[in-house]
């Protein structure tokens, strides 16, 4: 499979020496950044599944196509695949992504979240470069 070029990229970061965790995601078609936050001292899985659900809302309210998410993280997938997090912190945007994807379950099904394989593609487009 080649490097694919349509869809939404996403990635995370979590800096120790800032105690801080960001995310994004990238339009593959365009290169355009169509999300960023910044979630103050989270970890780099909460960041990476978050970014996900991002990407789900942002494809549900502007009809994006195709409806397919990229992520390097095994994490957000199972955590999106299961609509439930793993995490032991205490985290209302956990909660209300949860709920979301359960809430939503019908529109949610029609999205593809795929593992972007770094090996063979490089860094995803969303990568913020800190490695």
């Amino acid at each position: 499979m080649k490097r694919p070029t349509e869809g939404i990229a996403t990635d995370a970061a979590h800096s120790t020496k800032r105690l801080n965790t960001e995310y994004q995601g990238i339009n593959l078609a365009t290169g355009e950044r169509i999300f960023y936050r910044n979630l103050g001292n989270q970890t780099v899985n909460i960041g990476e599944f978050l970014a996900v659900i991002e990407a789900v809302k942002y494809i549900i309210e502007n009809n994006f196509q195709p409806r397919i998410i990229y992520t390097d993280s095994k994490t957000a997938i199972a955590w999106f695949n299961a609509k439930s997090t793993a995490s032991n912190k205490k985290n209302n945007e956990l909660k209300k992504a949860e709920l979301f994807l359960k809430v939503m379950s019908a529109d949610v099904k029609t999205i593809e979240v795929r593992h972007w394989d770094n090996r063979r593609w490089g860094e995803t487009p969303a990568d913020f470069g800190n490695k």
